[in-house]
Formats: structure tokens, sequence, C-alpha cells
């Protein structure tokens, strides 16, 4: 590796670091505007280093970077009482990504999977940590996660909880709407299927019951 492409890897390792650090100031309202101009200028400068060097960052790699902060993003918007949040470009193209909240979310969502057997609500913990690639046939990212997800099931035996794990999808459903798509295995049998989870609508309409609430006891 020449001066040129040395300098290049330097420079785009600055600029994913600058992608981290400003993506944190989208949970600042007042700071939203400022921080999605940061993160242009950061993939600009992603863009520019990609022409100079083909060593230090592969054809699509930004692209790959850009779309995926964009849905993860999307998520955490809808997301409250936020502590910590970290967002860790790990080349040439995963993104790891560990959240602390201040309090466990229980969503509500009633979706039946079989006969007398339904996902009764998506429990969302305290701290969130997983990797995840963009895949492009699936256009979204998959995501492996470690923690902070399950899924409350109502059976005729009683309620049964049962975390996210193995490979999950984040992306956009023909609606547009964004999802985690993920296999689960159905309660008492061996019967695998694939749910899709409106998480980005069940987190608005969390938001919104609590923000009602909160308003209700001011009166």
């Amino acid at each position: 590796m020449n001066d040129t492409d040395k300098d290049a890897a330097k420079a785009a390792q600055l600029a994913l670091e600058e992608l981290e650090n400003k993506l944190q100031d989208i949970f600042c309202p007042e700071n939203q505007k400022l921080a999605r101009f940061h993160l242009e200028g950061a993939w600009q400068s992603l863009s520019g280093l990609a022409r100079r060097s083909k060593e230090s960052l592969q054809e699509g790699l930004q692209e790959s970077f850009k779309t995926g902060t964009d849905l993860i993003s999307e998520l955490t918007r809808e997301l409250t009482d936020i502590e910590v949040f970290n967002l860790k470009p790990k080349p040439p193209a995963e993104l790891e990504v560990d959240i602390k909240l201040k309090r466990e979310k229980k969503l509500p969502l009633k979706m039946p999977v079989a006969p007398l057997i339904e996902i009764e609500s998506v429990i969302i913990g305290k701290h969130i940590h997983f990797q995840s690639l963009f895949d492009k046939e699936k256009n979204g990212l998959r995501c492996s996660f470690n923690q902070g997800f399950a899924l409350s099931f109502k059976t005729p035996l009683g309620t049964h909880n049962f975390a996210v794990k193995g490979t999950t999808y984040l992306k956009h459903d023909k609606n547009k709407e964004l999802v985690m798509e993920t296999p689960i295995t159905i309660p008492g049998t061996q019967t695998e299927i694939s749910v899709s989870i409106p998480i980005k609508k069940l987190l608005h309409d969390w938001n919104s019951k609590k923000t009602q609430t909160q308003q209700n006891q001011q009166k």
C-alpha cells in the first residue's frame, strides 16, 4: 500500500468515527437537522475516499453503511429514554450497535401465529446489542441480536417469553413500514415460521399512549 492509499485508509477511519459521533445527535430534537448535515458530510468524505483508493474502501461500501445507518436511525428515533448510544462501523461493511435505555418497554401486539397461540407483546430490554450487515437481496439489515428484544407468547398453558435470537432482518415492507422480520418456533411445537413485527409502529403507538397519559395526569 503506497502513501496515498495509507492516507486514504486513515481518512476513511476518521470519517467513520465522525459518523459514529454525529449520529448520536439525532436523539436530541433541536440537533436533528445539524446531525443530518454532518452525516451527509461524512458520506461525501467516504465517497471521495472510495475514488482515491481501491484498497481502503470496497466498491459500494459507503452505500451499504449509509443504508444501514438510515435504517438504524429510523428505528432509534422512536426509542425514548436513551442513556447510551454507540454505533461502531466495522470494515468492510458491518455495523455494531449498542444502546442502553433507562427502562424496559413492553409493546402490545396481539399477533396470532397458531390456533390458540399469539404473540402478545414485544419486549425491549434496557440493553440492546447487535451486529448488522446490509443485505442487498433483502434490501435491509441482517442483524444478529445478542440481547435486547424478546417476544411474549400467550398460550393455553400461560404466557412465555422468548428472546429474539439468530438472523433477524430490519427492513421496509411492501407498505414502506419499518419491520423486524424474524424466525420463531411456535411454543410447544417444532414448527418454525417467520413473522414480520411492525416495530416502528409499535414504538410510535407506545410513545403516543405514554404522552397522552402524561397530559391527562397534568390536567
